[in-house]
């Protein structure tokens, strides 16, 4: 639970107005907990006596009893937290709640994993492979390891049910997937894939880890949830999950443990149907996993696609080409997709191999693909490239981009409070642009602070350029809640994302700031609303990441922004494509400042370069002139130039005249933006 659903349920337990307490939630999840604390102790905590006192007994099953299920609007949970808060100190109640935003170790100034070090060295390892506090405790007080321990049980006289297992219906985090680079998606395949590897479809569905023994079952989410209660414990509970899919496995298949992925199967159109895409179901709906009625168009289906655990046998050191094998060899005996199936997976070795299964997966509307090492072992918990185990998603193709215009900003307008970015694509045939999505995730900290000193003063009323999604005027924007970029400031923005569902961008994030597009090369609004068109078509680059000439032209930099490598950066020389004239500005340093027209730019710079100036993209002190490329001096960079006031600001339109003929002229008034005295050339 984050800090704004806890502050919303307090609210909702005592009957209060919510938005006094959003109003003034800080950034800092620890303040939050103080904050909440100090409140509700001033406001509603009772008299400590002793009929009040919680033993932590009490408040452990308080603390589970909240945590059950996923809606926290329920009466009694609302009564819960109202006990604990008039029975627990200001303290307690801090603590309390740094649990449930999952803060504990942030408040402590320390990780989770030393944490469990002050009980015993190995209560790390102890519980990342079962995730029971008591298995911890009990590692602690016996002082053995998990192998001494189990062979204490192996040796004692019980019965089969009684004895313990570390991995199967114990709770513990799956292996996870590898994002690539955009760009360079192959380099981490190459380094750590393998000379062979297996291609799958990477399903879009839940991902869960499912634990067999006998005719009982455990399903546990990739985040620890418990959810076999609502998918069946055993295979006695008629209409369930486990009940259905229990005649499948063979007899000799006693125990084990699969990863998979819950899908749903349209009755009606006979296929899988992506999470919660309406698009993909006869009915058009969009159905909880966990609140399936029989009569529903959708069922659930298991999609098994590795072997973890067979008849006592862990299988994590084995190689995955094995784990495969019998997992289509010894685990069912018949299979169904609307059902439960094995995954299909193809083995390959190649970079080509890759790239066509992609395609074939985009073509098929699929979230991705999976690339994972022939002999990769399985790692508990672990996210890491050097396993070997990838996934490749729409936004790792370049052909998923989109150039759109950054227009309006909301401070803290996004989730978790994140500055959110409105953006704009142009219409066609128009010098109109259409606001068409937000976005608050992506680009570093100091690309957003550039991006604020660009933008300037955020105005209440949108520009004329500027329409909403549906062509009309934008509504005014509260001067508290961020404002609209005036039109001469507009930027352009390069995002992406994973696809389209229900009509929205899946996980759009921003790329990069384009420097190089003026407003009017930005995408159409018509591109943006055939986005899918696009993810359909995408495909993985077959370029190598930089080219080899560029690589050994390029200085090395340091990727910190800093003065130092802003400098650098300014100073990195313009080649020209044109044989040199002497002028007088031969050896003379002039910067060429980015406008609304890239061309113009490069237009300027060869010209420059042909009467032999030193050409830079930005001022450094060495800067004797400055042409900008923009039409009016108040666009950012001209206006920024203006106020430093180092050295005469000239017109792009003087540098072309002077192509025309091939000489330099003197420039006229109407082609100075700014004439300063503290350098000055004269023509």
């Amino acid at each position: 639970m984050g800090p704004t659903k806890l502050a919303s349920f307090l609210a909702k337990t005592f009957h209060d107005n919510r938005a006094e307490y959003l109003k003034s939630i800080p950034s800092d999840v620890s303040l939050v907990a103080r904050q909440l604390a100090e409140k509700m102790a001033e406001e509603y905590r009772s008299e400590i006596d002793e009929s009040a006192v919680l033993s932590v007994e009490e408040i452990n099953k308080s603390l589970d009893f909240l945590a059950t299920g996923n809606s926290m609007d329920d009466q009694k949970k609302r009564d819960m937290m109202e006990e604990l808060i008039k029975k627990c100190s200001e303290d307690e109640l801090e603590w309390i709640f740094n649990i449930i935003l999952k803060n504990v170790e942030t408040s402590l100034g320390t990780f989770s994993n030393k944490l469990l070090d002050w009980i015993s060295s190995n209560a790390h390892t102890i519980w990342q492979q079962s995730h029971d506090f008591n298995d911890v405790l009990a590692g602690k007080i016996s002082g053995k390891n998990e192998k001494e321990s189990m062979k204490q049980f192996e040796n004692e006289d019980q019965d089969e049910d009684e004895i313990e297992d570390e991995h199967l219906f114990k709770i513990w985090t799956p292996m996870l997937l590898s994002k690539q680079k955009r760009g360079d998606w192959y380099s981490n395949i190459k380094k750590y894939g393998g000379s062979k590897f297996f291609l799958q479809i990477k399903f879009d569905g839940e991902n869960v880890l499912l634990h067999k023994k006998g005719n009982k079952y455990r399903w546990f989410s990739r985040n620890n949830n418990d959810f076999s209660k609502e998918y069946g414990d055993c295979s006695t509970e008629i209409g369930k999950l486990s009940s259905r899919i229990h005649s499948y496995f063979k007899k000799d298949c006693e125990s084990a443990i699969f990863n998979c992925e819950l899908m749903l199967w349209d009755k009606k159109t006979k296929k899988l149907c992506r999470h919660n895409d309406a698009s993909s179901t006869s009915d058009s709906n969009v159905l909880s996993f966990r609140h399936i009625k029989p009569d529903d168009n959708q069922q659930l289906t298991v999609v098994l696609f590795d072997i973890l655990y067979l008849n006592g046998n862990p299988l994590f050191g084995a190689p995955l080409h094995q784990r495969l094998e019998l997992l289509k060899l010894a685990t069912l005996r018949k299979s169904t997709e609307e059902n439960i199936f094995v995954a299909e997976h193809q083995l390959a070795s190649t970079k080509p191999e890759i790239m066509e299964y992609f395609e074939n997966a985009m073509k098929n509307n699929e979230e991705g693909i999976v690339v994972k090492r022939f002999d990769s072992q399985y790692f508990k918990g672990q996210r890491n490239i050097s396993n070997g185990w990838f996934k490749l998603k729409p936004s790792a193709s370049k052909d998923c981009d989109l150039d759109l215009a950054l227009v309006a900003i909301y401070p803290r307008g996004g989730r978790y409070e994140k500055t959110l970015y409105r953006f704009a694509a142009k219409e066609n045939g128009s010098d109109k642009y259409r606001m068409c999505i937000g976005i608050s995730y992506g680009l570093s900290d100091a690309i957003r602070e550039e991006i604020r000193l660009s933008c300037g003063q955020l105005l209440r009323e949108a520009p004329a350029e500027l329409l909403d999604r549906f062509g009309r005027t934008p509504y005014k924007i509260a001067p508290e809640n961020g404002g609209y970029v005036d039109f001469e400031r507009w930027q352009v923005v390069k995002i992406n994302s994973n696809g389209v569902r229900n009509g929205k961008l899946v996980d759009p994030v921003m790329r990069e700031l384009r420097m190089d597009k003026s407003i009017e090369e930005c995408d159409t609004f018509e591109d943006f609303v055939d986005y899918s068109s696009k993810v359909l078509d995408c495909k993985l680059s077959d370029e190598q990441f930089e080219d080899l000439e560029e690589i050994d032209e390029k200085p090395i930099i340091d990727k910190r922004l800093t003065r130092k490598t802003m400098q650098q950066s300014a100073c990195l020389p313009v080649k020209s494509k044109r044989m040199k004239k002497e002028s007088k500005l031969s050896g003379i340093e002039v910067a060429v400042l980015q406008g609304t027209s890239e061309k113009l730019r490069k237009k300027c710079e060869e010209i420059l370069l042909h009467f032999d100036a030193k050409v830079v993209k930005n001022i450094t002190p060495n800067t004797k002139l400055i042409i900008a490329t923009a039409p009016k001096p108040t666009y950012p960079k001209t206006a920024q130039a203006i106020k430093q006031d180092q050295c005469s600001i000239i017109s792009s339109k003087w540098i072309e005249r002077c192509d025309s003929e091939d000489e330099l002229f003197p420039w006229n008034s109407d082609e100075i933006l700014h004439n300063s005295v503290n350098n000055i050339i004269e023509m």
